[in-house]
């Protein structure tokens, strides 16, 4: 009987705390909260992005068959028989060649530079800050 009494007066106890510290928090509650603004972040168009990608696989497409030309340019220097002509045969070979090697790497670079653009790059911002208002700090750093 007594731990029955013991308990009660425990919980009895416990239970007007709770009240007390719930009263104590609604007063503290009623005081006005420090509004912050939610800043949204401004969009940047990535049109550079999507240029360099539609000119990135457009060279890269075109280099394919640049190089299938440079390819039946070797084979009519392999063939020729005029001495005349080998010489002109071979530059005209390696020049395509070259055309069809420089197409696919640009091609390349411009497909990196766009995945650049399009998710790594940044616009420019100002990393530090002066701000002179009385709800803000008066340095803001960003990193």
């Amino acid at each position: 009987m007594l731990r029955r009494i013991t308990a009660a007066m425990l919980f009895a106890l416990a239970v007007s705390g709770t009240f007390q510290e719930a009263a104590g928090a609604d007063a503290r509650a009623a005081s006005p909260f420090e509004l912050v603004p939610r800043t949204v972040p401004a969009r940047h168009p990535r049109r550079a992005a999507f240029a360099c990608a539609a000119l990135g696989c457009g060279l890269v497409a075109a280099s394919f068959p640049l190089a299938d030309a440079a390819d039946r340019r070797y084979e009519e220097y392999l063939v020729e028989g005029d001495p005349s002509r080998i010489e002109s045969r071979w530059q005209a070979s390696v020049r395509a060649d070259r055309i069809a090697s420089g197409a696919l790497l640009s091609g390349e670079a411009l497909l990196a530079g766009a995945l650049w653009l399009a998710f790594l790059h940044r616009p420019h911002d100002a990393h530090v800050t002066l701000l002179v208002t009385p709800e803000r700090c008066a340095l803001a750093c960003r990193f």
